[in-house]
Formats: C-alpha cells, structure tokens, sequence
C-alpha cells in the first residue's frame, strides 16, 4: 500500500506549513465553567518547583513562551488568546508556530528545544510517552460527546453497509495508519466483532474521500468535519462516532509539555491555561467575530467557516480522562515500549519521571 500525502483543504492556494490541515470539529456548545483540573495541576507544579527553590523554577527566563500547533480549529485557542491579548493580560508572552507533523513522536524531542507547549491527540501522546519521551500534560484541549460527536464512519450507499458489523472483508479509510482516529476506528471495528486483519485499511487524505468512496475504490472512510457534511449530503451511511468507541466524553485533544519545562514554569503553565479559559469564555459571547478572525488564522472558505460549528473546547483534564485511551492503545499493540500510566502523564507534579 502506497501512502497518499495529505493535501491543504484549500485548492486554490499554495498552503504555508500553517495551511496544510484544516480540521474542524462538529459543535458548539453555549460556555460552561471550565473545571478547575488544570488549573490545580498548574498549583502542583508550583508546589513542586517551589519546594527547593524560589521563583519559576529558580531559573529566570524572560524569554517568550514558544506554541506549537497544528493550522485546525481544536487547538487554535491559543490563536485566539493572542489576538485578544489574553496572554498579554496574563503577563505572559508568546511565540506561536507550526508543527512540522501532527505526530508527536516526530517533534517530542524538540520539546523544551524548539517548543515549550504543543498540541497533542492521545494517541500520539501515549505513543511518544512509551517511546521515553518525558512529557506531561498540562491541559485538555477539546471534548468529543454524543451532543458534541466530532468524527464519522461512513459506509458507501451502494454497499447498503448498515452497521460496523458489515465492515468485514472491506476496504477502509483513515487519513493515516496511526493516530487516534486510526487507533479509534480499530477499537470501534473491535467492539463490532470486527478483527483488524478481517479489514483493509489504506491511507487516504480527507479531501479524497468523498471521491473514493463514490468511486468504489473503498467501502468505507472515517472522517471529521469540515468533511462530514459532504459525505452525509451524498447520501452515504454513517455508523457512528469512532472517538466514543473510546469514550464519552472523549478528550480528543490536550495540550502537553516537557515535564522538566513544566515543574520548572508553574507560573507559565498556570498563565498559558487562564488564557485559554478567558478566550473560550470571549468566543461564547462573540461567536461571529471568532468565525471571522479563524476564517482569515486557518486559511478557510468563508462559507465554510460560517456554517462549521466550533469545537467543544474545555481545559480540564485528569489521569481519569487518559485511562481508556491507554486501555486502547494496549488493546491495539500499535506502540512498541511500556505504555504509561495516567498518573504518569497527568498530575506528575513532584515526581522525577
């Protein structure tokens, strides 16, 4: 199988590193109060880096905090806090970049380098963490539920496909053969009766899909919005949400750091989350000014932008929260090394990794 490389969502222009993935969530939802997790978290990390010394740390760093993050509605809070000077009221400042890949085992060991806070998907998370990468999460980033579903399997109209159960001995889709989508599929088909080996998984990119599976060449894809609606406007048949195979809610996205970065800069980290709430907080109360100022920061189709819901953003996070997706990941045998443990990866203050 011959790996199809990802294209931007826009055809009609060159995409910059920041413009070659736009992935948009399935809602909105009207503001809560985020939950006080990692903001707790933050206070761990400031008792832990306070016990032996003064300050952030004990080492002054006047430098600007550095953001990595991929060009996709999930983690462009941070983008949103810098325009509103979020993180400026925070006293905080910042650098924001592109990562080279949305896989974290590829840029982990720029951590605390390159980046000193970066977007992760779980998989990928628990992936890097069992391959010795010494990261921590010290923030959630995004909520995937049953009123809040972000992702889709599809089966091809013509295959008259009514279930997951009816997957076995066809051909699927994914964007990539790992990853949490990927990792989800294999869990949803697991839970169906459907064994990896009893299907044919190939890597398509979302834009193709569509044209895929009208054409045949597939009999299913897994996909998320902008995508979605396409799809169900062709009129082929969903079969449910991959991420809630896992769990549900689902914490489909967080955001992780260097655990030496992070003990050493509890200020930091605790200013980095407050910011995020106040701007999840901003998009509630403006929801057509956010849609224009994302338009323009991830490269979208106006009308593409005006109909999309926002992600389902919340900051909280808990060892709680990683423990089916560790579960999954064992159950897969995608990850090679000792996988970790929740605690290891949330709530480490105070240990030594």
């Amino acid at each position: 199988m011959t790996a199809a490389r990802p294209v931007p969502w826009h055809p009609s222009t060159t995409p910059s590193p920041l413009e070659s993935r736009i992935m948009i969530p399935t809602t909105f939802r009207p503001h809560r109060s985020t939950r006080l997790t990692a903001l707790a978290a933050a206070a761990a990390l400031a008792l832990t880096a306070t016990a032996g010394c003064s300050g952030d740390g004990g080492t002054k760093d006047d430098g600007p905090v550095r953001i990595a993050l991929i060009p996709a509605a999930p983690p462009s809070l941070p983008l949103i806090a810098e325009k509103n000077g979020g993180f400026t009221a925070q006293g905080l400042k910042v650098k924001i970049s592109a990562l080279p890949s949305t896989s974290i085992t590829t840029f982990a060991p720029g951590l605390g380098r390159q980046y000193d806070i970066a977007w992760g998907t779980p998989a990928d998370v628990i992936a890097a963490s069992a391959q010795g990468h010494d990261i921590t999460v010290i923030a959630g980033a995004y909520l995937d539920s049953t009123e809040h579903s972000q992702a889709q399997i599809f089966a091809a109209k013509a295959g008259r496909i009514a279930s997951l159960a009816g997957l076995k001995g066809k051909r699927i889709a994914t964007p990539s053969l790992s990853g949490t989508l990927y990792l989800s599929v294999l869990t949803s088909l697991k839970k169906a009766g459907v064994d990896a080996k009893d299907v044919t998984l190939v890597e398509v990119p979302f834009p193709t899909m569509l044209d895929q599976l009208n054409a045949g060449r597939v009999d299913a894809v897994a996909t998320i919005q902008p995508f979605i609606g396409a799809l169900k406007g062709a009129g082929h048949t969903a079969l449910g949400d991959p991420f809630l195979s896992v769990a549900s809610p689902a914490v489909a996205g967080m955001w992780i750091a260097g655990r030496s970065w992070a003990e050493k800069n509890p200020k930091k980290v605790a200013s980095f989350v407050a910011a995020l709430d106040a701007a999840d907080t901003w998009v509630a109360a403006h929801d057509q000014e956010a849609r224009t100022f994302l338009t323009t920061a991830l490269k979208l189709p106006p009308q593409v932008m005006a109909v999309a819901p926002l992600p389902d953003w919340d900051s909280s996070i808990s060892p709680e929260a990683l423990t089916p997706w560790i579960d999954a990941v064992s159950a897969s045998g995608q990850v090679n090394g000792t996988l970790p443990k929740p605690s290891d990866l949330v709530g480490t203050a105070g240990k030594n990794g």
